[in-house]
């Protein structure tokens, strides 16, 4: 989110990304956690942020697709004094702000605020997940450059980090499961245990799935099934946590995770699919400075929502999801224009955004 020289087609991820990141947050805004899990309305924001979920997979496929290209140049220096002290600079300024806020404004209580101080303020759990991939950059270049090392990284990223979780989840999660299926269970994820690969889970296998996609060719035939794959994907992230919420009579949202291997399927389709049909600039400038603002926009979001909130607009839409689209486009709007103002004063920019 803070490459400033400008590729097309990750411009365009940067603002679908963006979408989705306001439309999950949108829905979970609208009484997501407080509604008939049955019901239609429930089921339309279900729809909405099951959807979105490519949208945290696919900023770290734009920084993976940036970072580790060895085209890109990226000396230790400037890695630590340009772009690990920016995100460490916006995370403190930000964390700073939203504590405030929450305490001033939100009149919560000091132990929260402490725990929101020590952790990550709600969103801001992202900054320092990316500075983490950040620092392990100048080991993942050299990986990044061999092809065969590359694809066997992500094949056991495939594997341990997406593909067996998954299939865990959905054994542990479906309705009244035997117990030889339970013990199984246990005795598998106790064996992953033992195993450790924590060097391929968690999001670096999306970082490196970045860099790898963006240098793909693919034929018209192969993108269509990449699509169609991640349409599976993102029917079954839907399907299924709808299916077994229902079900339950309870939350279950476990594969909303951003590392389920639906989302992988739904995250992959989108990156490749701009990635290969490379859409054209239709301007330049205006593409330039609307994907320029994405990192104004996610950190500024989630105040824009609250106090929308509070209107009558939002009021009516908690009990009528068919808004959500608009609510969304009304929280990027206004959050894009206050960014804008923002952007124009240069100590501003440096330091909030």
């Amino acid at each position: 989110m803070a490459h400033k020289q400008r590729v097309a087609y990750l411009d365009y991820l940067r603002l679908l990304a963006i979408f989705g990141v306001i439309t999950i947050h949108v829905a979970t805004s609208l009484n997501f956690y407080r509604q008939d899990y049955a019901s239609l309305n429930w089921q339309i924001l279900n729809f909405w942020d099951g959807l979105s979920r490519f949208c945290v997979p696919v900023f770290i496929m734009i920084s993976g697709a940036i970072f580790l290209n060895p085209d890109f140049d990226l000396s230790m220096e400037k890695l630590f004094k340009k772009y690990l002290r920016r995100i460490v600079v916006s995370y403190l300024i930000w964390q700073l702000i939203y504590c405030g806020w929450y305490y001033f404004a939100k009149g919560g209580d000091l132990v929260t605020v402490a725990k929101f101080l020590i952790g990550s303020y709600d969103h801001l759990w992202y900054l320092p997940m990316i500075a983490g991939l950040y620092l392990v950059t100048p080991l993942l270049r050299p990986l990044a450059r061999r092809r065969q090392l590359l694809e066997y990284y992500l094949l056991l990223a495939l594997l341990f980090a997406w593909l067996l979780p998954t299939g865990l989840d959905l054994i542990r999660l479906w309705p009244n499961p035997p117990k030889h299926m339970a013990d199984a269970l246990t005795a598998v994820k106790r064996l992953l245990g033992k195993l450790d690969l924590q060097t391929v889970m968690g999001f670096g296998g999306y970082y490196m799935a970045g860099y790898y996609f963006s240098q793909a060719h693919m034929s018209k035939r192969n993108l269509y099934f990449v699509q169609a794959l991640g349409l599976l994907g993102a029917g079954a992230t839907i399907g299924l946590s709808g299916w077994l919420t229902a079900k339950a009579g309870h939350l279950r949202l476990t594969l909303y995770s951003y590392n389920s291997f639906f989302v992988l399927l739904e995250s992959s389709a989108v990156f490749l699919s701009l990635q290969a049909l490379k859409p054209r600039l239709w301007s330049e400038e205006v593409l330039g400075e609307l994907a320029g603002s994405v990192m104004g926009i996610y950190l500024l979001h989630p105040l824009l929502i609250y106090y929308w909130g509070k209107t009558p607009v939002w009021q009516l839409a908690a009990s009528n999801s068919a808004w959500l689209p608009g609510l969304v486009i009304l929280i990027f709007a206004s959050s894009l224009a206050i960014v804008w103002l923002l952007r124009r004063s240069r100590f501003l920019a440096r330091w909030l955004l």
